[in-house]
């Protein structure tokens, strides 16, 4: 589970703001980039930076960004769902006194109701907003964004991945790069779908006439992802009044119905589950599906899925689906607690509960989420460690050999291509990485400091450490 092209999206193109200390620092790069630019032409920055990196631990404001780019919209991306507008870009992008926020797109505003030039919301409604003003990349940047961050990717030992929440045109890219033999990480593709799009569902999945799988070893089809409903809980959460459960951003019916026509069009989906309770509305939708066209064995997915319920494990049991799984609890146990309460977070992340009732599950980072290491997903899966307030749900502890195959084998497994990777097999191509250190018996938090040696593709070596020999 990983976001390989946004992440090239946003690291390749615009004013590179690697490295800032300031939001001087900040401005300065920015104004370099005006002083070449033509009135009216938008500058836009890319996402390699953070406000806790910075001395003001802040983002640029309305009146600063103003005050540098009078004549130009300014976009500056802090991740794939928060960006900073100045005034300008604002009024190109029509955002008036008037203009509402959506389930999926806030503007946020001060006490005066005035827009600050902060918007947030999910990441595809983020990128489609700026979209509109920031120049799109051709297919040849494209496919050269793709290559440049396969690269980088390979050098954290990766060898395939599912790249979620594509349009077709990065698609027709893929496929361009699979066609010249100039793809050296295994993909799956996910297609993109927002909700409030379901009445989009025909038009998006009649033309295809294929399916989730579709593809080679090299470059699949792998279904409809993310598709997110919202984050919906059982029990309030920790941090609200009493009251907050969370919210829908769809009507559920709908959502029942779009999964139904789904499997109707004979994809399978991957969606993103924030919430127990919206888990359960994503379990309702597979099984009223399943009655229609049996599920079992086309491996559909939920990803996330932090808040389980060992009911709701006997359903995704029962349905034959799988579960993608990542690391969130070890970067963000303060709040984690924060929002969901102790207890709740005490049982987060079953692992161990899903892996032992049969269920395949995957890893995966949700990269630029998380840190695309490999190596924090195997430490945290087999000591339940997290970055501040030590091991939680130490219950849900996994073996290391265990870890290994999620990372490996399983996530081969949701791409279609067990046969082919995900072990070192006679007979499946030569997918691997080397590393010093013995990753069965090290102590574990040495773990978080394994390096790659060398990563290979098909027998082909695709990334050498430096003078590591390779």
């Amino acid at each position: 589970h990983n976001h390989q092209y946004h992440v090239g999206l946003l690291t390749y193109r615009g004013v590179n703001l690697q490295g800032i200390a300031s939001l001087q620092q900040m401005y300065e790069r920015l104004q370099s980039a005006l002083r070449q630019a033509a009135p009216g032409e938008t500058i836009y920055s890319n996402m390699t930076w953070s406000p806790d990196d910075l001395n003001e631990s802040r983002g640029p404001s309305l009146a600063e960004l103003d005050r540098i780019a009078p004549e130009n919209p300014v976009v500056v991306f802090e991740t794939r769902s928060r960006i900073y507008l100045n005034t300008y870009a604002l009024k190109a992008l029509g955002v008036t006194a008037d203009t509402e926020s959506s389930r999926m797109l806030t503007i946020n505003r001060n006490g005066s109701g005035i827009a600050t030039g902060l918007i947030t919301g999910i990441p595809a409604s983020v990128l489609l907003f700026a979209g509109r003003i920031v120049p799109q990349p051709d297919m040849e940047e494209k496919k050269s964004i793709i290559k440049r961050t396969q690269a980088m990717q390979h050098g954290m030992g990766l060898t395939g991945i599912r790249d979620l929440q594509l349009y077709p045109d990065v698609m027709r890219a893929y496929y361009e790069l699979w066609r010249n033999k100039e793809l050296t990480m295994r993909v799956s593709m996910g297609l993109e779908l927002n909700a409030g799009e379901e009445h989009k569902l025909d038009a998006m999945l009649a033309p295809w006439g294929v399916g989730a799988g579709f593809g080679d070893e090299w470059l699949r089809i792998d279904g409809i992802a993310e598709y997110n409903p919202g984050d919906r809980v059982r029990a309030p959460y920790s941090d609200s009044d009493g009251t907050d459960t969370g919210k829908y951003r769809l009507d559920e019916r709908d959502f029942i119905n779009a999964i139904r026509k789904i499997n109707q069009y004979g994809w399978r989906p991957a969606i993103h589950v924030a919430g127990d309770r919206t888990l359960d509305l994503v379990l309702d939708a597979y099984e009223a599906a399943n009655r229609e066209r049996s599920i079992r064995d086309r491996r559909w997915i939920v990803e996330h899925i932090q808040l389980v319920h060992d009911e709701q494990i006997e359903r995704i049991k029962n349905l034959g689906v799988l579960v993608s799984a990542q690391f969130q609890p070890y970067l963000r146990a303060a709040g984690s607690i924060r929002r969901w309460g102790k207890q709740r977070f005490e049982n987060a992340m079953r692992i161990k509960d899903l892996m032992d009732s049969g269920i395949i599950v995957s890893g995966g980072s949700d990269w630029p989420g998380a840190p695309n290491n490999p190596f924090i997903n195997i430490y945290y899966y087999v000591t339940r460690d997290t970055l501040d307030l030590g091991s939680v749900g130490e219950d849900q502890k996994i073996s290391r050999q265990d870890a290994i195959m999620v990372m490996s084998l399983n996530n081969a497994y949701m791409m279609f291509n067990e046969q082919y990777t995900g072990s070192i097999t006679p007979g499946k191509f030569a997918d691997f990485v080397i590393i010093e250190e013995d990753i069965l018996n090290i102590p574990a938090l040495e773990l978080l400091q394994i390096k790659p040696l060398a990563t290979i593709v098909n027998g082909k070596t695709v990334y050498s450490a430096p003078n590591s020999g390779f």
